[in-house]
């Protein structure tokens, strides 16, 4: 007995618990609240532990929401899938269990991972003895905390989408300040409130410059004197707009650098002059909020903004300003070695060729792979001279009239669809109701009354989404010729640009056609379909 006694309290002694640490912002507050944590497991170590080994360390959220992964914990469930972390009666030490996972399918699945392995869990905030997963109630508790912190992370996240759309819908200025702008802050409910967003002292006039000499206008408000007058062309009413690249390489001889102390290059130039925000609007998803909150002044006026806009989409304009709604496939090739972008660039004479855009790790001849992904469609048999074109990859693809027909295809309701939209209808009911009720006596009621109100919202939020999807028509639908058997050559060359590039996108990926990727020359003159590796889904 004395001998069994003495070998238990020489494995706890010996006992490894490794800790996991976890903050969800990484600016400020991150080493200390990491410090904290661990300040907490060490004081709980006095009762429960001890605690030794290397801590697992992250900074981002855990919720089912976060879009930034976490390095650590992919180590930590690697680890703990291989048996790396520790021998069984190892112990993961939690601040709290939130700080693992909110998401109950993974959380599920890191308690399964230490019971299937013996590992133990200790939670400092509960001030009790570490769980133990094999034990039914230790597990069930372990999953309950789960449960809550999923719920909880749902109802903050359709709090703050809530308060984000209620601001959209004012036309207030959301996230980052925009370069040339200032804001004004007031604290209110003690927080800090933007009231004023307004043109910066002197980036502001930079805003102005860029966009009356782009439009090729008198000054920044054409005519609207609620907009301040920043900068006036010197050439007056014969202004001519100007290339944006152009304007680029003067900055750059004036010393004019951006928020980040680099100078202005033709591309940063050209995304501020799509920037709504100068005009004083708001964009949030991808749609334009009409209404101007009375807080926000704009640079320029709606007039110039909307100049910029219709000289960017004239598919005649032949500056450097839009030649990247020119090509094709532009934005579908991408660089093998940096899977960086590809533009279009003339060297040698003027020879247009693909090339990446990030690091200029490739280049290839532009017409040759167009002939490959598009065809020749201008190709004329050399011996009568008749039109005879070539169809490449894509027009090959769409031949086919059974196969355009099927991508016009649009979903059929079925059961689920059905199920979806009963079980919606029934939550919508349940939420109006609760609003039409009497409003409660007792704060507790009210609270709980909120509660409920956005819990069915967030459900409803859910259901809403999962429905989209169900009846989204196939993307290729609205895009392909109404008639399956249309003239596939006409209906190719009649269509836009920007038609052409979205169908190229949609069948271009591994899950279609294949992605098309652009390798590294390895010889000279390699031919070019050696150099396109096509990436198709496994």
């Amino acid at each position: 007995m004395a001998t069994a006694t003495a070998q238990i309290a020489a494995e706890v002694a010996t006992r490894t618990a490794r800790e996991y640490l976890r903050v969800s912002k990484g600016k400020g507050r991150t080493a200390r609240s990491i410090t904290d944590q661990h300040s907490g497991n060490l004081a709980s170590e006095l009762e429960y532990g001890p605690w030794t080994g290397e801590p697992y360390k992250d900074t981002g959220s855990a919720s089912k929401y976060a879009t930034k992964a976490r390095s650590d914990f992919d180590k930590l469930m690697d680890d703990l899938a291989t048996g790396a972390f520790g021998k069984p009666g190892d112990v993961l030490v939690l601040w709290e269990i939130s700080r693992l996972a909110r998401e109950m399918g993974v959380g599920n699945r890191i308690i399964k991972l230490c019971e299937v392995g013996g590992y133990l869990i200790h939670v400092t905030s509960d001030e009790r003895q570490p769980y133990d997963p094999r034990n039914y109630n230790d597990y069930d508790l372990l999953n309950r905390g789960i449960l809550d912190a999923e719920k909880e992370a749902r109802r903050l996240s359709a709090r703050t989408q809530r308060g984000v759309n209620s601001a959209a819908g004012e036309g207030r200025p959301h996230g980052k300040i925009p370069f040339g702008y200032a804001r004004e802050y007031e604290v209110m409910d003690g927080r800090p409130r933007c009231v004023r967003q307004y043109p910066g002292p002197g980036d502001g006039k930079l805003i102005a410059e860029l966009f009356v000499r782009a439009a090729g206008v008198r000054d920044n408000r054409m005519g609207d004197e609620s907009v301040a007058l920043l900068y006036s062309n010197p050439v007056g009413d014969d202004a001519l707009p100007e290339a944006v690249y152009a304007i680029a390489q003067e900055w750059a001889e004036r010393g004019l650098v951006n928020a980040s102390g680099k100078p202005f290059h033709d591309g940063n130039l050209r995304e501020m002059l799509t920037r709504p925000a100068y005009a004083g609007l708001r964009k949030h998803k991808d749609t334009l909020i009409p209404v101007q909150w009375e807080g926000y002044e704009p640079i320029v006026s709606r007039e110039v903004f909307s100049r910029v806009q219709r000289l960017f989409a004239d598919p005649s304009r032949r500056t450097y300003l839009d030649t990247g709604v020119q090509h094709v496939l532009t934005t579908t090739l991408r660089c093998n070695p940096c899977d960086g972008p590809i533009t279009v660039r003339c060297r040698k004479a003027g020879v247009p060729g693909y090339e990446c855009a990030k690091k200029g790790c490739v280049r290839v001849d532009k017409a040759e792979v167009d002939r490959i992904l598009i065809g020749d469609l201008t190709a004329v048999d050399p011996g009568t001279g008749e039109a005879k074109p070539k169809l490449g990859v894509i027009l090959a693809y769409l031949s086919a009239p059974h196969r355009v027909a099927r991508l016009r295809k649009r979903p059929a309701g079925g059961p689920e669809e059905q199920a979806t939209r009963s079980e919606l209808a029934g939550l919508r009911t349940e939420l109006e109701e609760l609003e039409a009720a009497p409003q409660p006596k007792t704060a507790r009621a009210r609270i709980q009354r909120t509660a409920d109100m956005e819990e069915l919202e967030q459900d409803i939020a859910v259901l809403e989404n999962k429905l989209a999807k169900l009846t989204t028509p196939a993307p290729l639908a609205d895009l392909l010729p109404a008639d399956p058997e249309a003239d596939l050559i006409a209906w190719w060359q009649a269509a836009d640009v920007h038609r052409q590039r979205a169908v190229a996108a949609l069948l271009l990926v591994p899950d279609a056609l294949g992605q098309v990727r652009i390798t590294p020359s390895q010889g000279w003159r390699d031919p070019v379909p050696d150099r396109l590796k096509w990436v198709t889904a496994a």
